[in-house]
């Protein structure tokens, strides 16, 4: 006689297969908001993509905007993991700033269809507007001010520039990020794209830390962008 399965290995078993498909919807999803957009993307056409049901995705999410979320959550999540290195490490205030700009860089190269979901598309879901504080995405930029704010501690920066500072330091690494990304770079030949990121993330930098520019080490490793590979 067959022997069943305990209850809870049955668990396990469905709880992967949940997952399995919340995995394939939001798959699905990511590819069709940003080809089609997220306005004109439907319950249904997400369907049609992975040969499901509507009726089925909705035992999974409650909507579009939930499905939009998850995938918000998935990218900032993957986007905190990586700067987590920062933590262990033992580096001056602008050696982090330095290295914290790295990072978010390699995030976006490495991962353009997230990037693109959570700082570029238009739209960002009404789930995530109804929130009066969105964690997930303040908190990578939080994480990033207590670099800046330990840059101003320490003469690095100059006083009483914190926001402004973080700021800048934030918007200089999306532009870049945002142009080769969207492909906006053909003045720049595809060998030299790595390094002129790279170069131009250092540039940003010269202007807002104090140390003279021949005083301080250069990057470590270049940033490699899609071009790049």
């Amino acid at each position: 006689m067959k022997r069943s399965s305990p209850p809870s290995a049955r668990a396990n078993r469905s709880e992967m297969l949940r997952s399995e498909m919340r995995e394939r919807i939001c798959k699905a999803a990511m590819q069709l908001f940003l080809a089609e957009g997220f306005e004109r993307t439907s319950i249904r056409r997400i369907a049609e993509a992975i040969e499901y049901t509507p009726g089925a995705i909705y035992t999974y999410f409650r909507d579009k905007d939930d499905i939009l979320y998850a995938l918000h959550v998935e990218g900032f999540a993957k986007l905190r993991g990586l700067l987590s290195e920062l933590s262990a490490a033992e580096l001056s205030p602008a050696e982090r700033l330095r290295r914290v700009g790295e990072l978010y860089l390699r995030f976006a190269f490495e991962n353009p269809q997230y990037y693109q979901l959570m700082f570029i598309m238009g739209a960002t879901g009404k789930r995530i507007q109804a929130d009066e504080r969105w964690d997930d995405g303040l908190d990578n930029y939080d994480f990033l001010r207590a670099i800046v704010r330990d840059c101003i501690a320490d003469g690095s920066l100059p006083p009483g520039e914190l926001e402004a500072a973080t700021f800048a330091i934030w918007a200089s690494v999306h532009g870049i990020a945002s142009l080769v990304i969207r492909g906006r770079c053909p003045m720049i030949p595809d060998e030299a794209l790595p390094r002129v990121v790279t170069d131009a993330y250092d540039f940003s930098l010269r202007t807002l830390l104090r140390a003279p520019s021949e005083e301080r080490p250069r990057p470590g490793r270049t940033a490699q962008s899609p071009r790049s590979t």
